[in-house]
């Protein structure tokens, strides 16, 4: 089955940068990466940049996640909830998205940028997507000033799945690119990208000029160094049910097709897997590829 690439046309200011390969998480195989920091970083200001992909318009899944207890101060999750985007405490919703991000075709560029220090509340938590800050929120609440949340804590963080804890998300299912972690600094996304002149759209950008901070970290999925951390710090994350066949040239400058789970499928006895690459189909399933 052949698939079709489709390609976003760089910029003049890009010059032409490519992002060239992602990291294709399977839920049924508990794909995730993992990592527990030596030393504790800012536990007020971060900022976490990631391009993905998912393969469930009504996903409920972890993107990042530290945790080790019940409450509040003890578990934080960057997640899909039913397709939506939030960000949590373990019985604390921050934020939940109005919006559903049902595009399971396309690329989404995602901006969590934490900083518990601002003087005005609404700022301490901030999203943006694909460039513009998201404000429409079904579910807001704010932490109070200074507030510590358990990020870059010595505790294990994962990227894929919440580990240990006991939050009932299934692992994630889909792409990420191009994952940045700034520990120490809430940035905008015109740190991670910017917009074509020419179409309008959001695309990647070199990246130049970031401190990342203590336990910060740039991951590119390549292929032989999957949680290889190129950020210069050397916080190298481990890759667990993962290969270096699950590393895809799919990627948000390199867009390919995959089925789609929105329309295309009667899958009452099939099931899409790897990436929604493929479906096995069971009696009275059928499907076709979009």
């Amino acid at each position: 089955m052949s698939r079709t690439a489709h390609k976003l046309m760089a910029s003049s200011g890009a010059k032409g940068y490519e992002i060239e390969q992602s990291l294709m998480f399977n839920d049924a195989d508990t794909a995730y990466l993992n990592r527990t920091p030596s030393s504790a970083g800012n536990r007020r200001t971060f900022t976490l940049s990631a391009w993905i992909k998912t393969t469930d318009a009504l996903a409920s899944s972890p993107i990042f996640c530290c945790g080790t207890g019940t409450n509040d101060a003890s578990t934080t999750y960057i997640a899909f909830y039913q397709g939506k985007m939030q960000y949590q405490g373990y019985n604390t919703n921050y934020r939940v998205t109005n919006r559903v991000f049902r595009d399971v075709g396309s690329w989404y560029h995602f901006v969590w940028a934490i900083d518990s220090t601002q003087g005005t509340a609404d700022n301490r938590i901030r999203l943006y997507v694909n460039g513009v800050e998201e404000t429409s929120f079904g579910t807001k609440n704010n932490p109070s000033q200074n507030y510590d949340f358990i990020i870059n804590s010595t505790n294990e963080h994962q990227l894929g799945d919440e580990g240990g804890q006991t939050g009932g998300y299934p692992p994630f299912d889909g792409y990420m690119a191009e994952v940045n972690f700034i520990d120490g600094a809430q940035l905008t996304p015109s740190s991670f990208g910017e917009t074509d002149a020419a179409t309008g759209q959001w695309i990647p950008k070199k990246l130049e000029s970031l401190t990342y901070g203590t336990n910060g970290f740039y991951l590119k999925f390549v292929s032989g160094a999957i949680g290889t951390d190129s950020s210069g710090q050397s916080n190298n994350y481990t890759a667990n049910n993962l290969a270096n066949s699950d590393v895809l040239l799919d990627s948000p400058t390199n867009n390919f097709s995959t089925l789609n789970s929105v329309q295309a499928f009667n899958t009452t006895t099939g099931v899409l897997s790897q990436g929604n690459l493929f479906f096995a189909a069971g009696a009275y399933s059928s499907g076709h590829y979009s």
